[in-house]
Order: structure tokens, then C-alpha cells, then sequence
């Protein structure tokens, strides 16, 4: 949040994107009255500049320093205005730029070939083409206020069943919830959403309930008054809960390195406190019948910049090779890099991405900015023998909504086959 190099370059696209929009939509009007076009003028570049300073002002207002939440949640709000407005400029820019490279093109081509004029025709359609673009940007603009509104809290269950060779009999139809990413810290306000969650997740009937990550945005007084809702979860085998890039305080500023440290243990305590055994690079084996499987949690392993705590072979230590093991990680990008490679896992929960939080996702077809950054960003993957499950996300950050992307609970039902 503190990169100026990305301040100095959102600003110039923002009004340049501006600057296209603007000309185009003041041709729409060239048939109005003046009074009209005056107003539209003043309205619209005091809006830009009331967007521009925006982005300088809370650049210079956040510190980092712990509590200053209210103020990451009204930067919150105001990245949900500006990705409304940009989205609807950005989408219409597309268009009014498509229509001048085809006027553009007419240009050359008549340069060359010399033709009596159409330009009434052409004319009319790239008008056409400059009403489809204003048409098509009420589409992000409705998807985007519907995200904030009601997408954000639309909690939704995702369902799978794997089939393992080694799954002991003992544990065959296991039912695994998995919860990620809840970043309690932009859900305040919103307490009785996430209780409508803890509810959904016991009618599951769970036998595992897994947290794979950031809990909170930075600070562990987020978590204030969230224990008691969130001891409420029961599963048959108990709950387990690893750590995400988030959970470290990695982006605030500490007056201490002792500080930094004392907000991360009272995360895993208050963790504990919930009901969560609290894996960190370790294992635990839980056992039925006399077969067991096992639990393994490792620290947060990201691609850099992302902090890279993880030891995954001393989460594995002492694990016989043939012992059915789920493991939580929670990037992905574990996965590929190392997981895979050392082969010691059957399956593989992980969060992270938030799927971005915007989307499209119908059935099994799904696509969302996601997959320009992370080749598994959300659901089900296989290399091998090995699974990985890539969970949405519970809660949001930096932009307040979900548009297409939904906030999850997953249910794995595990078999032997």
C-alpha cells in the first residue's frame, strides 16, 4: 500500500483513461443543449480529482502502525468506488478506442484506394459501436455494486469427492471442511455473517474442520470478540489451522522486532483458544480402529515477496512414506514448487488467492485475473497422485466485495478407491 513507484503509475493511466472517456462522451452530448455539456464538464473532471486526491491523501495517511483499522476500512470504500468507476471508464475506453482505429483504419485504406465517400455509413457505425460501449459498461458497473453489496457475504459450499489408493478403510466417506482467509479485520461489523457461516459449517457434519490461513489483516486485536463465534465449530477428529502470509504482521510497521513477534503468538493463542491446533511445520496423527492418518501443517512458503517460513520436511519428519498424509499450506505456489516434487502427500489444502475475488465461475468453467498470477488459484487440482484444493476465501481485502467469485466453504468427502 505504500509503493509510490505504483502511485506515480496509477495516476497517469487513471487520467489519460479520463481524459479518452471524457472525449468520447462529450460527443454523445454535442446534440444537447450547452447547459448540459457545461454541467457533464464541471461534474465530471471534479469527480477525477476528487478520485486523484484520494489515492495521494490515504497514500499519506497510512503509516502501517497498528490501529489505524478504521482507516484501512475506509480505504477499503474508497477502492470499492474507485474500481467502480474505473471498471465502467476502462470497459467503455475499449470501445471508443476500437471505433477510432477503425476510423483510423478507413483513413489508410481510402489513402490507397480511392473510393467515392461513405462516410455517412461509417459514421453511423462507429456511433454504433461508441452506444455499445456505453452499454457494456453498465455490466461491470451493476457486477460490481451487486459484489459489495450482497456478493461479499454470499457464502457458498463447494463440494468434492476424491478418491485415494491408500486411504485406510477406517477413514473412507471422511468429510474435510476447509475455511480460509477470513481477515477478520474487514469483517467487523459484520459478526452475525460469519456466525450464519459457523452454522452452515456444523450442518455439514464435519469429521476435519481446516484453516488454511490469515485470519487476520495484520493485527491479532482483530480478533477481538471473534473467539467465542468461532468455538463454536465442531468437527468429530477436532480442528486445525496453519498460518498465512498475513497472520505475521509482515505489512505494518513494528516500533520492535519484539512487538512483531508478540502479535504473532497472540494470533496462535487466540487460534488455540477458538479449538484450533495450531500446526506449525508439524504433524499430528489421529487414529480410528487401530489405521490412523495424518495431519500436517507447515508455516507460510510464498513465491517472493511473500515470506517463506515454511519447513516442509520438518512438518514431514518421521512420517512413514505409505501413511496417508493431508497437509496444509497456504499458497499454492508451495504446491508446484516443492510439495510436488517431494511426493510425500496425498493431499494438499491451500487458500491464498481469494480466487481474486472477481470473476466469472459457472459450472466448471471458470476465469478470473487469478490465473495471470497463480496456475492453481481455486478449486481442484491433480499432478499424479497428488490433490490440491485451492479454497476462495471467507473474507476480502483491499477491494470491500466478491463479483462472480464467492466467499467459501469447502467439503471434501475423502474415499478409499
Amino acid at each position: 500500500m505504500r509503493s509510490f513507484a505504483f502511485i506515480l503509475l496509477i495516476i497517469p493511466i487513471f487520467i489519460l483513461i479520463d481524459l479518452y472517456a471524457y472525449k468520447g462522451l462529450r460527443k454523445v452530448l454535442s446534440c444537447k443543449k450547452p447547459q448540459l455539456k457545461s454541467w457533464f464538464f464541471w461534474l465530471w473532471w471534479a469527480f477525477s480529482l476528487v478520485m486523484v486526491l484520494g489515492v495521494l491523501a490515504f497514500y499519506f495517511k497510512y503509516t502501517g502502525n497498528p490501529g489505524q483499522e478504521d482507516l484501512v476500512r475506509q480505504i477499503m470504500k474508497y477502492n470499492g468506488i474507485f474500481l467502480l468507476q474505473f471498471t465502467v471508464k476502462f470497459v467503455y475506453v475499449f470501445f471508443e478506442l476500437l471505433r477510432d482505429l477503425i476510423w483510423l483504419l478507413q483513413k489508410i485504406i481510402k489513402q490507397f484506394q480511392p473510393q467515392p465517400s461513405k462516410l455517412p455509413k461509417s459514421e453511423s457505425r462507429r456511433e454504433f459501436i461508441r452506444k455499445v460501449g456505453i452499454i457494456a459498461s453498465i455490466i461491470p458497473f451493476i457486477g460490481i455494486i451487486h459484489g459489495i453489496a450482497w456478493g461479499r457475504f454470499n457464502f457458498t459450499v463447494h463440494s468434492k469427492k476424491i478418491y485415494f489408493p491408500n486411504l485406510p478403510m477406517s477413514f473412507n466417506g471422511l468429510r474435510v471442511v476447509q475455511l480460509s482467509d477470513a481477515h477478520l479485520g474487514s469483517l467487523n461489523g459484520h459478526r452475525d455473517k460469519i456466525e450464519e457461516v459457523i452454522d452452515q459449517v456444523n450442518q455439514l457434519n464435519p469429521d476435519l474442520i481446516m484453516f488454511t490461513g490469515d485470519m487476520v489483516n495484520n493485527f491479532s486485536y482483530e480478533m477481538s470478540g471473534w473467539v467465542p463465534i468461532w468455538k463454536k465449530l465442531k468437527a468429530r477428529y477436532g480442528k486445525f489451522a496453519i498460518l498465512g502470509n498475513h497472520d505475521y504482521g509482515g505489512y505494518s510497521k513494528w516500533p520492535s522486532p519484539q512487538a512483531k513477534k508478540k502479535n504473532l503468538q497472540e494470533i496462535i493463542r487466540q487460534e488455540k483458544e477458538m479449538g484450533f491446533h495450531v500446526l506449525l511445520n508439524a504433524h499430528q496423527k489421529i487414529e480410528k480402529n487401530g489405521e490412523s492418518i495424518v495431519i500436517a501443517g507447515v508455516e507460510n512458503w510464498g513465491t517472493p515477496p511473500f515470506p517463506q517460513y515454511g519447513k516442509l520436511e520438518k512438518a514431514l519428519e518421521g512420517i512413514p512414506k505409505d501413511d496417508f498424509t493431508l497437509l496444509l499450506s497456504h499458497d499454492p505456489d508451495h504446491w508446484t514448487r516443492k510439495i510436488i516434487p517431494d511426493n510425500r502427500t496425498d493431499l494438499t489444502l491451500s487458500g491464498h488467492t481469494h480466487g481474486f475475488q472477481m470473476g466469472i465461475e459457472i459450472g466448471n468453467f471458470k476465469i478470473s485475473p487469478g490465473q495471470l498470477r497463480y496456475k492453481q488459484w481455486a478449486g481442484l487440482y491433480q499432478k499424479g497422485s497428488q490433490y490440491l484444493y485451492v479454497n476462495r476465501g471467507l473474507g476480502y481485502l483491499a477491494f470491500p466485495g466478491r463479483v462472480g467469485i464467492w466467499p467459501e466453504i469447502t467439503l471434501l468427502e475423502l474415499f478409499r478407491g
